[in-house]
């Protein structure tokens, strides 16, 4: 059974829907504008980000992933309160239809390569 490691990195992952009136420009600029994040926030180690391609059926019509990897619990809170991330939250969040927002600390059970 695994562990949490409290010293282990934080994942902050956000599920999100556009609105369907939000132009597949408006969403690339929206995306183009959370890649560059990490270049204004210290605290973010790692940004990944991807579309559903899932055969399951099961996405509850979330359409976008977005994965940021912190240090710590400590700078996740200090990009959530960052003047770059406050500015863009203002932006993206309007543009969506649905969000939901999870941190966890990963817990290896099996890593192959």
């Amino acid at each position: 059974m695994a562990q949490e490691n409290p010293k282990s990195v934080l994942k902050h992952v956000l599920l999100a829907r556009f609105k369907p009136e939000i132009s597949e420009e408006e969403v690339a600029s929206l995306i183009a504008g959370y890649e560059a994040l990490p270049q204004s926030i210290e605290a973010m180690k790692g940004f990944e980000w991807g579309t559903d391609v899932s055969v399951e059926n099961l996405h509850q019509d979330f359409t976008h992933v977005f994965t940021s990897t912190f240090e710590s619990p400590e700078g996740r809170d200090a990009y959530l309160v960052h003047p770059a991330h406050t500015a863009y939250a203002n932006k993206l969040l309007p543009a969506l239809d649905k969000v939901i927002v999870l941190d966890f600390h990963p817990k290896v059970v099996c890593h192959r390569s």
